[in-house]
């Protein structure tokens, strides 16, 4: 199974989501995980204009004003939906398969706001709990989990713990990047480079 995350920072922009269609063509994912869509609706006529694969389904989190929001993908004709779950910060969608149960995928975007992210975390918890023993977790979490994951390092946050005990106590893996440190930069002079994007999957 392929799945493809990325953090749009908007789709309002007519060329933005022909650099996104042009490449889901090329790439050929089976679930596109959208992260800042920015957008408070979705039709099918948006979801066509970024994933022209014929058949299709998704499920949409609206931005809240001009920020956030989370389109969720997925080829129909490859993968059979049971069940969705819609969060605060989060799509989880459980998918059958065949032969040997069912998995569930959940797309996140994480907040900004440091005082929000208790409430992520146990969101997240709860999805824990209903995704035994198959889940896949990836997107935006808009949080690093450890001092290297930051350009020239940086002090341990309560956040960080918070996201090293979350992935510890949900016994997920953590796979490393390939060829590359960080998935963020603020693009100055002198960036501020990040670990902000990741998978997270169970050990099963």
């Amino acid at each position: 199974m392929k799945i493809i995350s990325w953090n749009v920072k908007g789709l309002g922009s007519s060329n933005k989501r022909r650099v996104i269609k042009d490449f889901l063509r090329l790439e050929k994912p089976d679930v596109v995980m959208i992260q800042e869509t920015k957008k408070e609706k979705c039709d099918r006529r948006l979801v066509g204009s970024v994933w022209t694969v014929r058949n299709k389904d998704w499920v949409f989190l609206p931005a809240c004003g001009a920020s956030g929001g989370i389109l969720f993908i997925w080829d129909s004709k490859k993968l059979s939906k049971e069940e969705v779950v819609l969060g605060s910060f989060s799509i989880s969608v459980k998918f059958a398969l065949e032969g040997c149960g069912s998995l569930w995928i959940s797309a996140v975007y994480g907040p900004n706001s440091p005082s929000l992210r208790k409430d992520f975390w146990v969101e997240l918890y709860d999805i824990c709990g209903l995704t035994f023993p198959l889940w896949c977790v990836g997107g935006d979490f808009n949080v690093i989990r450890r001092s290297s994951e930051k350009l020239g390092g940086s002090r341990l946050t309560s956040s960080m713990r918070d996201f090293d005990s979350f992935i510890s106590e949900s016994e997920l893996l953590d796979p490393p990047l390939r060829n590359a440190s960080f998935t963020w930069s603020n693009m100055q002079e002198s960036p501020v480079c990040k670990r902000l994007d990741r998978f997270l999957y169970s050990n099963e």
